[in-house]
């Protein structure tokens, strides 16, 4: 039985790194900084593709916290591919996930 588990275990490790599959243009975020504010913010993600519609607040003055529907599944990927696990100098790495 030994020698069975160590591919099993290769398998089990990949999949709780992978990252999950991009199914909505809906993104989920948090991490960038609150002092860019809704339109820089806005601005910055516009830079990949279209917006539908976001919302984004900040409870602690020091991070946005929101949602982003983007224009596609396409812009979605990219945003996430982009920004997700990004260092934004405050401690914390940028958080975005497809929901």
């Amino acid at each position: 039985y030994y020698s069975a588990y160590g591919p099993l275990i290769d398998d089990i490790d990949a999949a709780l790194i992978a990252k999950p599959e991009v199914l909505s243009p809906t993104v989920r975020f948090s991490g960038f900084p609150a002092n860019m504010g809704e339109a820089g913010l806005r601005m910055t993600l516009e830079a990949l593709g279209e917006i539908e519609d976001m919302s984004c607040q900040s409870d602690d003055g020091i991070i946005l916290t929101g949602e982003v529907t983007f224009g596609s599944i396409d812009i979605a990927k990219a945003a996430i591919d982009q920004y997700d696990g990004m260092d934004m100098g405050m401690g914390d790495a940028l958080r975005m996930d497809s929901i």
